[in-house]
């Protein structure tokens, strides 16, 4: 298949699962009941929630860069601040595209060093790594202390959900498939010296594992740990300042560790491959406040709309200015 063919296969069927998404989301809203919300919010705190969204951004990068610095010492801060952000608007265009673009502005650098295209891809799938360890905790430890109030949620809407999908015949075919996998990758390495192809595919193979593995050759490992910590924490005040963003939510008493919660259940919408995580976000969090606060479905999708399209506004905005600032620092240094 022809790779422009192939791209815009991905990017359509993308588009057509976010629509599917926002359908589901939007039925049955009642649009005089959605516009009065909007009307409600108190915009003030959205744009605190911003705020908080950008400082994560910041992190982001500072956590990033700390990992890169053992393969090379002289990537700088702005830089890596400028790859997060148009990384960031990237994945509008196809889901976790962002991550390949920016490994490209980092290995695009002038000076480059060690900084090869394979050993920094390492270090974004060890960062994608540990958030996916920080969701599953943080989801783990909420379930422990408030299975009560939010396992049967869980239980129901996600989790049954997802494993409703499966049938027998679904779990041996996967199991199949990553025998397939396993068998593949086997021929590759023991035919390395024989097939051309396949010895480039452990070459590069190996500098993705040298970039996982340069957390282990980190300085100050503990700030590495301090920063995935704020990071979270941004995500979790941009939540409660969202639920401060509309009367009908900071009346119905929700508290932080419903914030927390919400913030939670929108973070698995950035595992669905669509754009941005648009419909998957809005299904989810309405979904949430609906089925455990008794939301109607308009008050419900406000919420999440204001909640989603705010950062969305504050990505591309911060995506923008970055790309600006690349610009023109390459025309400097040329």
């Amino acid at each position: 298949m022809d790779a422009r063919l192939s791209k815009f296969v991905k990017y359509a069927f993308s588009l057509l699962i976010a629509g599917v998404l926002l359908y589901y989301s939007f039925r049955g809203v009642d649009w005089t009941e959605f516009w009065n919300g909007l009307k409600s919010c108190r915009w003030g705190f959205v744009g605190l929630s911003m705020a908080a969204g950008a400082l994560a951004f910041l992190f982001r990068a500072f956590r990033w860069r700390r990992i890169m610095l053992p393969i090379d010492p002289t990537i700088d801060r702005l830089t890596v601040f400028d790859a997060v952000n148009i990384g960031n608007i990237s994945n509008f265009v196809f889901q976790y595209a962002g991550e390949f673009v920016r490994t490209g502005i980092i290995t695009g650098r002038k000076h480059k060093g060690e900084a090869r295209y394979d050993r920094i891809l390492g270090t974004v799938v060890l960062e994608r790594g540990w958030d996916i360890i920080s969701l599953m905790i943080l989801f783990v430890i909420l379930l422990i202390f408030k299975w009560n109030d939010f396992g049967a949620f869980f239980q129901e809407e996600i989790w049954a959900r997802f494993a409703g999908r499966f049938s027998t015949g679904m779990w041996w075919m996967t199991g199949a498939v990553i025998g397939l996998l396993l068998l593949l990758a086997a021929s590759i390495y023991l035919l390395r010296e024989h097939v051309g192809v396949f010895g480039k595919i452990c070459k590069a193979l190996k500098g993705l594992f040298q970039g996982i593995g340069s957390c282990l050759r980190m300085d100050q490992k503990w700030l590495f740990f301090l920063y995935t910590a704020v990071i979270w924490g941004m995500y979790w005040l941009m939540m409660v300042f969202m639920i401060k963003a509309f009367p009908g939510t900071d009346a119905a008493g929700l508290n932080l560790i419903d914030a927390l919660f919400l913030m939670l259940v929108g973070s698995i919408a950035s595992f669905i491959p669509v754009p941005g995580g648009f419909g998957a976000y809005h299904f989810l969090v309405s979904t949430a406040l609906a089925a455990l606060y008794g939301f109607s479905k308009g008050d419900g999708m406000v919420f999440a709309t204001i909640a989603h399209e705010s950062q969305a506004v504050n990505m591309v905005i911060w995506g923008l200015v970055c790309y600006l600032i690349e610009l023109v620092r390459r025309d400097r240094k040329e």
